[in-house]
């Protein structure tokens, strides 16, 4: 459905609406693209609003008198018509929406958080940690990693605060180990550069 100046539009009960408001309405069609443009493209938004605001009028006609000038009068009531209708939460998410071009830029400039090799290799590192881990090693990390303090952790595990510490002193000394070997295996991985032979 395009909105044109041949648009018939409609009351409430789906009669045409008066002739004279059509006109008026048809007229600050080019006001409306021009004042709106995130509805420029949307011409069902576009003629439901000019149906509404013409709606608006013949109810203020029917209560009052007649509208001295219409034109002014229909585009006022259009542009309170196209505010509300902005204002409505599926709109505001039309208007904050990107396109699929827009969308695929913006995606291309943000830096991967999931899956990217530094998450990955981090992610390695923790499982290679946690093999190296007894069962209660494992649950007293779980809970440090939920937040709870090392009082918090001993009560919830029914021992005592300096237990507690020594197993996190002997779990930091295992992540170190590790790491240590880790970083040996890379230096030891890296090609050395070579002397040239004499000949």
């Amino acid at each position: 459905m395009k909105a044109s100046a041949t648009q018939i539009l409609l009351d409430r009960a789906g009669q045409p609406l008066r002739a004279d408001i059509q006109e008026a309405l048809r007229n600050v069609l080019p006001q409306l693209r021009r004042g709106f443009p995130s509805l420029s493209n949307d011409d069902l938004q576009i003629v439901e609003i000019l149906e509404e605001a013409g709606r608006r009028i013949e109810n203020h006609e029917s209560a009052a008198d007649e509208v001295g000038n219409l034109e002014a009068y229909a585009w006022a009531i259009v542009q309170n018509v196209a505010k509300s209708r902005l204002q409505r939460s599926s709109m505001r998410l039309v208007r904050s929406t990107l396109s699929s071009d827009d969308s695929e830029a913006m995606l291309e400039r943000l830096p991967a958080r999931f899956g990217s090799a530094e998450q990955i290799e981090s992610d390695i590192l923790y499982r290679e940690i946690q093999a190296q881990l007894t069962v209660k090693e494992q649950r007293l990390c779980a809970y440090k990693k939920l937040g709870l303090s090392v009082r918090e952790i001993a009560r919830e595990q029914g021992m005592s605060v300096v237990s507690v510490n020594t197993h996190f002193y002997r779990i930091k000394r295992k992540i170190r180990a590790l790491r240590e070997s880790r970083a040996d295996a890379r230096l030891t991985k890296t090609p050395q550069p070579t002397k040239p032979r004499p000949a």
